[in-house]
């Protein structure tokens, strides 16, 4: 028996308890200080500044600037295909549109260091979207963001997984009033005791394709569904693309500089499936067009940058440096120059992004009461960016969270009963002489959901038998789960929480009856504004997964979607190359 958990473990009381030390939780932490709480705590599962998505970012932040025309980018983003066609949320869009830019200047005050013009100005260029990005360099941004965290004089609690949300009374559905987890070194438990909560520990990348990605286990999703918190969104899944030999990620970098899309004919597909922004399309719709031509037997598929001049090259190093040692160690960069093709694919992200997640409104309050949600740990429609809306929503989730804390007089009691059975939740696989290794699980969870037609292009038998795995390996293997020590503790329960978001999502995409971006359906060819135009929404109800279509309150959004029914334009461009689906 591998049993090294220790039940006396360390109890730590704070007013506002920040779980997850990307941008999100660490500017939630900032302004929950400079909100006037005293005391402020942040959990992280590794090294601040070391450990989370945002360490990892690809460079690129997609900016709006004061001179930009908001109402041009608010019905782009509202009506596009390309973020979702319809199905945004129109609070928080205004709210990004009108928040970038101050998060952008804030960064920079904390030492962020830009790419800027001589006269000391942002530089920007285009990106996929035929918008403007701002670039930072790389892993410096979170560099600045945790010193701003400590000098915040926020406690910081690194090394620390945080598996379960403790409510009032101990029941589900409740006040949130801390959180339990444990030291993923060491196995000791550890409890906080907090008046307000904000989840903020990231999205689920299913540890797979995406260089640096490994840490993103939908840890703080997984804790709120168990707590009976609403959630919502997994079916807007996030689709990307991704070099298919090695982890890499940059994509926005690589196109703005030029990049180049091939298929093995070296036909420039994209100006077919997008002949407006072609090589810069949305990246949903280059993993569906790339898929598609796969399909017809015109793969694989390349990105060509080849072109690149030195200078090109040494902007890439200055803004990917993690990338561009991945692209020497695989001989696709010597020197200044690109010097061969990379075969590209397509693939699921995951709800990294923009995808599923907590449901909460513009002040980041959740459907439970001392629950703030921010980040990748929030339900976000399509027409965000990833990076600003995590920081966008970080700070609001702070300030509210200090708000609330502020109101609070004192801390509530634990239930002694509830810390003993999630305390036994998260070391059970500890506490077993032999079982099942967590990396069988997470092979197993690749096996079920990454394959192309599961996750790309869909339909409702492989889905369903990708389920049907799923609940398998839920029902059969996670019991038997095997931990011989922390760190395999740690992945343990990650492997948990991967099999739950699978869930989430397989169930989700089944639910909805259309395509509409990134939930194309072979069986379900159309976007259907008539009857689809909802947030698919999920709760934990008795330990079962019970799901629900909203409506989206149209008469509250400035720009409304036609009611109509239209053929998705990937798989109308798709019918003209000759590719067969259905």
């Amino acid at each position: 028996m591998a049993n090294f958990g220790n039940s006396n473990g360390e109890v730590l009381e704070t007013d506002v308890l920040i779980i997850g030390g990307g941008i999100s939780g660490s500017l939630a932490a900032i302004k929950a200080r400079e909100a006037g709480v005293e005391r402020v705590a942040l959990v992280s599962k590794g090294k601040l500044g070391k450990d989370s998505i945002s360490t990892f970012a690809a460079g690129v932040w997609i900016a709006f600037f004061p001179e930009d025309d908001k109402d041009s980018l608010y019905r782009n983003f509202a009506l596009s295909d390309v973020h979702g066609g319809g199905l945004y949320d129109d609070e928080w869009l205004t709210v990004f549109l009108e928040d970038n830019y101050k998060r952008l200047k804030e960064l920079d005050q904390w030492g962020v260091e830009w790419e800027k013009t001589p006269d000391g100005k942002f530089r920007r260029k285009e990106c996929r979207w035929a918008l403007k990005q701002a670039m930072f360099h790389g892993p410096q941004l979170m560099e600045a963001v945790s010193k701003k965290v400590g000098d915040s004089e926020v406690k910081i609690v690194g090394h620390t997984m945080i598996t379960n949300l403790l409510t009032e009374g101990g029941r589900s559905g409740n006040r949130v009033i801390g959180a339990v987890g444990f030291d993923v070194r060491t196995g000791k438990e550890r409890v906080f005791r907090a008046k307000a909560t904000v989840a903020a520990a990231g999205g689920c990348g299913y540890k797979a394709r995406f260089a640096c990605h490994k840490m993103d286990t939908g840890d703080g999703v997984a804790m709120a569904y168990r707590a009976g918190a609403k959630l919502g969104r997994f079916d807007e899944g996030k689709i990307h693309t991704t070099a298919a030999k090695f982890d890499t990620h940059g994509l926005n970098m690589f196109v703005g500089l030029g990049g180049k899309f091939l298929n093995a004919e070296g036909d420039r597909f994209m100006f077919d499936y997008d002949p407006e922004l072609k090589d810069l399309a949305g990246m949903t719709t280059l993993a569906e067009a790339s898929a598609m031509e796969v399909r017809a037997g015109r793969g694989p598929i390349y990105l060509d940058m080849t072109q690149f001049t030195p200078n090109n090259v040494k902007e890439m190093r200055t803004v990917l440096p993690h990338v561009s040692v991945i692209l020497e160690r695989s001989g696709i960069l010597i020197g200044d120059k690109i010097v061969n093709k990379i075969e590209w694919a397509p693939a699921y992200y995951g709800t990294i992004g923009m995808s599923g997640g907590i449901m909460a409104n513009t002040k980041c309050e959740t459907s439970l009461p001392g629950l703030y949600a921010c980040g990748d740990a929030m339900a976000r429609a399509k027409p965000t960016a990833a990076l600003p809306m995590a920081a966008v929503t970080g700070a609001r989730a702070g300030k509210f969270a200090a708000e609330y804390a502020k109101k609070e007089m004192r801390l509530v009691d634990m239930n002694e009963q509830q810390v003993k059975e999630w305390r036994h939740f998260a070391t059970a696989p500890s506490e077993k002489p032999y079982g099942i290794h967590p990396d069988h699980i997470i092979i197993g969870v690749h096996e079920a959901l990454l394959p192309y037609g599961v996750t790309i292009i869909a339909r409702e038998d492989r889905l369903q038998k990708a389920l049907t795995e799923v609940e398998r390996i839920r029902d059969e293997e996670i019991p038997q789960l095997f931990a011989s020590d922390p760190h395999y503790l740690r992945i343990s329960n990650e492997a948990r929480n991967m099999v739950l978001s699978a869930e989430m999502y397989l169930k989700s995409r089944l639910f909805r009856k259309e395509s509409r971006d990134s939930s194309l359906r072979e069986d379900y060819p159309y976007t259907d504004n008539v009857n689809w135009l909802k947030t698919i929404v999920l709760m934990n109800e008795q330990d079962k997964m019970q799901l629900n279509a909203e409506d989206l309150p149209l008469e509250r959004y400035k720009v409304v979607p036609k009611r109509e029914k239209y053929i998705y334009p990937v798989f109308e461009i798709a019918t003209r190359r000759g590719v067969k689906w259905g």
